[in-house]
């Protein structure tokens, strides 16, 4: 059994008529400081559009909109086809990024809204704010928290008698509603009847000179619901280096909480770094200043460490990576790596070195540079010269010297001074 680093959200029953999704991911970024658009910054290995594009999914929508700047390169190879694309190709407010929707994908279903620079809500919140609207029968449920620092987020004002009356953007706000804790997340369930009539009524009149989505909730029709999040860290938005720092903080202990709770050991998650994609077997240990990241699959049994780097790579079970860096390789099971060894791309070990005659162990010796071919068998006691090869699927019984190829198929053969004469060959081939 193997442990998925980042475990899939559970999917929330379907409500009919079906949910469309939308999100926004057309912001500059300006904070950022980057070549790079803001919602393609890696979060825990995997670019943080693509952590909103999974929350969503645990809604099973009809349909997801991403909306986007047409300047910026690069989201739709990320997206890969999960969803379309809705230009806002002036940047004019959240609520001017909305209305790019509304005129081809107008619907009377439920419509969520979300930002593609939270990368930390969960789909479970997700799932619990919509079954929430849908009990509530309202026009519009915001995702709020409670902050005791609530510096940088719209700020909820309620009327007397608890209802919602508005949300003001702190640069707009008094100092009175400044100290308002409760905030808004961004983060909206709408009845598509009431969104595109409220929607169309939006005006620019604040000091940002925007079409503040906020503002749908003075203008919509219909009662308006809030649903606390239990977790206030769900709702960081990103918009700068140190923002991303923390969301990845956050997001590399959830997967570490996860991997641990699934079967596997991670002696000090302070120093231990896996991304979300990683896919972990049960009982494999990972000790200090390991960093496993990309897509790599680690089986049972495993020690990784410490001072592992493993990328994009396939280790088997029973495997031992010890100071050593594997990048973009495949270990059978029962490999040992390291100390201070390095896999390059397109490695793969997969020798059995036969150590034990039932009595007593002796040594197997690989010199440098050599390569060792699949499926070999090494019986020792037994030497691998350097810039040795061995055939795939030979049993090695005696030494292979220097610069030799050795081939056991019926009887093992030498060939002498073969890996001088192929770079030979390479050379002579190379230079036509």
């Amino acid at each position: 059994m193997r442990a998925h680093a980042s475990a899939a959200p559970k999917r929330a029953v379907s409500s009919e008529p079906r949910v469309t999704v939308v999100v926004l991911a057309a912001g500059k970024g300006v904070r950022m400081n980057s070549r790079l658009p803001k919602v393609l910054h890696p979060v825990a290995g995997r670019p943080m559009l693509l952590w909103s594009m999974a929350a969503a999914r645990a809604l099973d929508p009809a349909r997801t909109l991403v909306v986007v700047n047409p300047a910026q390169d690069g989201i739709q190879a990320v997206l890969n086809g999960e969803a379309q694309t809705v230009s806002q190709s002036k940047a004019l407010g959240t609520g001017h990024a909305l209305a790019q929707v509304a005129a081809a994908h107008r619907t009377g279903g439920p419509v969520v809204v979300l930002y593609a620079d939270a990368p930390l809500l969960r789909g479970e919140t997700l799932a619990a704010l919509l079954a929430e609207h849908e009990k509530s029968r309202a026009a519009v449920t915001l995702l709020t928290a409670d902050l005791e620092n609530p510096r940088g987020y719209g700020r909820v004002v309620r009327a007397r008698n608890g209802a919602v009356r508005d949300i003001i953007e702190e640069k707009d706000a008094t100092d009175d509603q400044r100290h308002i804790r409760e905030v808004n997340s961004g983060v909206y369930v709408f009845s598509g009847r009431e969104l595109w009539p409220a929607l169309a009524k939006l005006e620019n009149k604040n000091r940002a000179g925007e079409y503040y989505l906020t503002d749908i909730v003075r203008l919509i029709k219909g009662k308006v619901h809030t649903m606390p999040v239990e977790d206030s860290n769900e709702i960081l938005g990103i918009n700068d280096r140190r923002q991303l720092a923390e969301a990845e903080r956050v997001m590399r202990q959830r997967i570490l909480d996860g991997l641990m709770t699934s079967g596997i050991t991670i002696a000090d998650p302070a120093t231990t770094f896996i991304d979300a994609d990683v896919q972990i077997g049960r009982d494999t240990v990972i000790l200090p200043f390991s960093l496993i990241s990309g897509e790599s699959t680690i089986g049972e049994d495993c020690v990784i460490g410490p001072f592992a780097q493993i990328r994009d790579s396939v280790v088997g079970d029973a495997c031992r990576i010890e100071r050593a860096h594997v990048d973009q390789s495949t270990l059978a099971q029962n490999v040992h790596v390291g100390p201070f060894s390095r896999l390059r791309p397109g490695s793969v070990l997969d020798a059995v070195t036969a150590n034990f005659d039932g009595t007593d162990k002796h040594r197997t010796e690989i010199g440098d540079r050599a390569q060792v071919g699949s499926d070999t068998i090494l019986v020792a006691p037994v030497r691998v010269g350097d810039d040795a090869y061995t055939a795939a699927g030979s049993v090695i019984t005696t030494d292979v010297p220097a610069g030799s190829l050795a081939i056991e198929r019926s009887e093992q053969k030498i060939v002498a001074g073969w890996t001088e004469r192929r770079r030979g060959r390479r050379k002579r081939e190379d230079s036509t």
